[in-house]
């Protein structure tokens, strides 16, 4: 119950926003020239768009992490496909990296555990993209495209954080800062349930802070 109530809330106030910077014509107070004027609120749309749907996802992400992936609730007992979510995740995949974070490499087809499907990723969130098409289309599109691009970074950052195979992104900081939030979320299973996106950690308050032992352990790791 609390996952649904949570999913509408976040929904219906996503839509709000978006209803209401949908009304705003910011070219209108600027000094464009009349042939630039579309291109450059078009500009501005796609602006809006694009953080609106990081934001969305980011809450979405939040939600089934926290609600389906490491708590049995109605669902997971009534249906075996979100029994062997929870199970995968909370039990075997955590279980796993409970004591250290990473490990060596598999051959690909073995590491569906830390792995998502990238090409359903549309699919699931097709009946949101609904919802968000009842006021703009554009955005549907838009929200279906991150949502897309969320589930493809995941699953490359979520490898490397444990079976590192030394990617070139690793040292980048935006990497090792996302590789510090996620070390910590397997040290507080109740906390850091972003991996891509944390933004709904820091709005939900489940945002965990590392102890000094924590750091350490994380500075032995590169991150």
């Amino acid at each position: 119950m609390q996952v649904s109530v949570n999913s509408i809330s976040m929904v219906t106030g996503a839509a709000l926003i978006l209803i209401l910077l949908s009304q705003i014509n910011f070219t209108s107070y600027s000094q464009f020239p009349s042939e630039l004027v579309p291109f450059a609120q078009f500009g501005v749309d796609l602006s809006i768009w694009v953080i609106f749907s990081v934001v969305l996802v980011s809450f979405i992400e939040h939600q089934i992490h926290s609600q389906l992936m490491h708590r049995r609730n109605w669902l997971s007992k009534r249906k075996k496909s979100f029994q062997r979510i929870y199970e995968s995740h909370a039990l075997d995949h955590h279980q796993h990296y409970s004591k250290e974070f990473c490990d060596e490499p598999v051959p690909p087809g073995e590491d569906k555990e830390i792995r998502l499907n990238v090409h359903k990723a549309p699919i699931k969130m097709f009946p949101i993209a609904l919802i968000i098409a009842i006021f703009s289309i554009p955005c549907a599109i838009t929200f279906l495209v991150v949502a897309t691009i969320h589930h493809w970074i995941w699953n490359k950052i979520h490898l490397e954080m444990h079976k590192p195979e030394d990617r070139a992104y690793k040292h980048w900081p935006v990497y090792k800062f996302l590789a510090r939030h996620h070390y910590l979320h397997h040290q507080y299973q109740n906390k850091n349930f972003n991996v891509v996106f944390p933004f709904a950690d820091y709005i939900l308050g489940t945002n965990a802070h590392a102890t000094e032992i924590d750091t350490a352990k994380m500075k032995a790791l590169g991150y």
